[in-house]
């Protein structure tokens, strides 16, 4: 009999920067799927003082989303965890890439077949919104939902 150990793995929570303008938090995100693949609109427009645009995230087909309000999310928050400047600079930057997923970790078979699997995840100010996708999503900012 062999004895196997293994450690856990640590997840690397990289700032992910699809296009300039983050500056504050995100309110909230609004998700949308349909025969087209999955929509993630991040609302910036919502914050006091921010943008009159939100973030539109095309992902199209994925594999797997989750939705979680911030205080239960099943993984932690790392310390070193990329963060806003100035006065947001108490919050985590809204789009992180997660290196060395546990949640990839836990579907052994995905790597095999996809092996290019990206595993995103976009914070609010109480989402916390997990994605694992083939490709990186199109992304662009769209008039926000007061607009007008």
């Amino acid at each position: 009999m062999t004895n196997v150990t293994s450690e856990e793995t640590v997840e690397k929570q990289e700032k992910w920067e699809p296009i300039d303008g983050i500056v504050t938090p995100a309110a909230a995100a609004l998700i949308a799927e349909d025969q087209g693949g999955l929509t993630v609109t991040m609302l910036f427009s919502e914050i006091v003082d921010g943008r009159d645009s939100d973030l539109r995230l095309k992902f199209g087909r994925v594999f797997g989303y989750t939705v979680y309000e911030e205080f239960v999310h099943p993984w932690e928050t790392s310390e070193t965890a990329p963060t806003l400047e100035g006065r947001w600079e108490t919050c985590i930057y809204p789009l992180l890439q997660i290196r060395d997923s546990r949640w990839i970790a836990s579907l052994p078979n995905l790597l095999v077949v996809h092996p290019d699997c990206i595993h995103y995840r976009m914070l609010t100010l109480d989402e916390i919104v997990d994605v694992l996708c083939p490709k990186p999503p199109e992304v662009s900012w769209v008039s926000g939902r007061h607009a007008g």
